[in-house]
């Protein structure tokens, strides 16, 4: 769950999460005036194998400012300047992220600017977006060049399309989601899973492939599994657009998505 004050503008896909954030944070740094952390403490009490954890932040705690103001969702809430010694700082809570532990007990991390969050990242969600609208022309393009060499890109958090088609409402952005017309139940397939588009012979309708995963394991108890993990959540095999002009035009864009993301081709 983000910070309750931050609106941001594009959301990260990502296959490599970690080192996406260590880099964010290393282009967007000379643009934010603040750090901020949220700490699960909890973690430190509670669960096992946490003394890494615990000697890092006792080791860095000097760093940080308590702002109790600032606290949301339980998390406490600390700030730092971000001269090199803050910046080493935060970066030492990056590392600590790199196991399941860590990135729950570092739960967010944040940079501010005149006041204004311009990234959030929520470590045990592998989330995080920024608010293009604060960065400057030139931050944001910094923070994407950050991406090279990654399996990872920004897409915008708003939809790039939203229609209605076959008994559902559909939307595609960094995920493909649809909804019951009722509204009553919502199903979403984020997009770095597509491994395959190509638009059906009546041009209004885009057939997918998708990457479901290996099964659990091969005996039969993983095969149960995976078939039952896999009728509750199928990505649809087709994309009805309801007219070619949309057809092409999500088509377009889900080929460049996954195009920026890592390379891929996708479209046959």
């Amino acid at each position: 769950m983000p910070s309750t004050d931050f609106h941001g503008t594009h959301t990260l896909l990502s296959g490599d999460y970690v080192d996406a954030l260590s880099g964010l944070l290393d282009a967007l740094f000379p643009c934010a005036d603040r750090g901020l952390v949220r700490l699960d403490e909890e973690w430190l009490d509670e669960a096992p194998d946490v003394e890494d954890c615990a000697w890092a932040w006792d080791a860095i705690r000097g760093r940080f400012d308590r702002l109790s103001n600032r606290d949301e969702h339980g998390w406490t809430a600390w700030g730092v300047e971000l001269d090199d010694p803050g910046r080493d700082a935060m970066r030492r809570l990056v590392e600590l992220t790199n196991d399941a532990v860590g990135s729950h007990f570092v739960a967010e991390i944040l940079l501010v600017r005149d006041g204004r969050t311009v990234l959030s990242a929520i470590p045990h969600h592998s989330d995080l977006a920024v608010d293009a609208d604060v960065l400057r022309e030139d931050a944001f393009a910094a923070a994407e060049a950050s991406l090279a060499g990654l399996e990872a890109c920004f897409v915008p958090v708003e939809p790039h399309d939203e229609w209605e088609a076959g008994n559902r409402r559909w939307s595609v952005g960094p995920a493909v989601c649809k909804e019951t017309l009722d509204g009553r139940r919502t199903s979403c397939y984020g997009v770095s899973k597509l491994r395959g588009l190509r638009t059906a012979d009546d041009g209004t309708t885009l057939e997918l492939a998708w990457d479901l995963g290996e099964p659990l394991s091969e005996d039969p108890i993983g095969k149960a599994l995976s078939w039952t993990l896999e009728k509750l959540h199928r990505p649809p095999g087709a994309l009805p657009c309801g007219d070619e002009q949309r057809a092409e035009r999500v088509a377009d864009f889900l080929a460049e998505t996954l195009r920026r993301y890592d390379g891929r081709e996708i479209r046959v």
